[in-house]
């Protein structure tokens, strides 16, 4: 029952969390990054934070029924919540200059640091779900389909061509694509565990069995 209200409550803190990062970062310029609409001043810094901060309550509520799935899948996500609401709360400098192209601030470092283990730890988690067994393994393969690739994207971006369109495009696609993930998974549990106590419920119903058995 806990697992499945946990994984109701990840799927609606995860969908309004996507729906307030989307409606921040809507105004901003494609070539910027997606922190730059959290920055003190920016037309929707508040509704970034407690965008970022949703998203962060989502992660933690799915490592509930994750961690019943696997022990390090709970654990990878648990980690991956509070530096998900640290990336939120401790803004970037205006611009959010990262190395190597740009000299950043301590802060900087501080919200990049975190962002960047959060969005590493949900990827951990998506791989351990492709690696167990049916039906967890195609949360996991969806996973791999629509995130890794733009990760890998925005990493290399970030690494090779510093602030620009393909970066920006990039990050935004990674952040969907482990967002949808985060909720699709979310769903995926609450249905399971719902289906699961109506099974266990009917198997203790002597009613049921009464339905089932064919004589008078």
């Amino acid at each position: 029952m806990i697992n499945r209200w946990a994984a109701a409550g990840s799927a609606s803190a995860g969908a309004l969390g996507v729906a307030g990062l989307t409606c921040a970062v809507a105004g901003s310029a494609a070539s910027a990054y997606v922190s730059e609409s959290g920055v003190p001043g920016a037309p929707h810094a508040g509704l970034y934070q407690a965008s970022m901060i949703l998203l962060a309550a989502s992660l933690a509520l799915l490592a509930l029924p994750g961690r019943r799935a696997c022990v390090l899948i709970g654990a990878s996500l648990t980690l991956a919540a509070p530096l998900a609401a640290l990336s939120g709360v401790v803004h970037c400098s205006p611009g959010c200059p990262l190395p190597p192209y740009e000299t950043p601030a301590p802060r900087d470092l501080v919200h990049a640091a975190a962002a960047i283990g959060a969005l590493l730890l949900c990827a951990l988690a998506i791989l351990l779900y492709s690696l167990r067994p049916p039906p967890l393994r195609w949360t996991g393969l969806v996973g791999v389909v629509i995130a890794y690739p733009p990760l890998l994207l925005s990493a290399g971006g970030i690494l090779f061509a510093g602030r620009s369109l393909f970066t920006g495009m990039t990050e935004r696609a990674a952040l969907i694509g482990v967002s949808a993930w985060v909720v699709l998974t979310a769903i995926h549990h609450a249905r399971r565990d719902r289906a699961d106590a109506e099974i266990a419920i009917g198997a203790r119903d002597p009613r049921a069995d009464s339905a089932r058995d064919p004589r008078p």
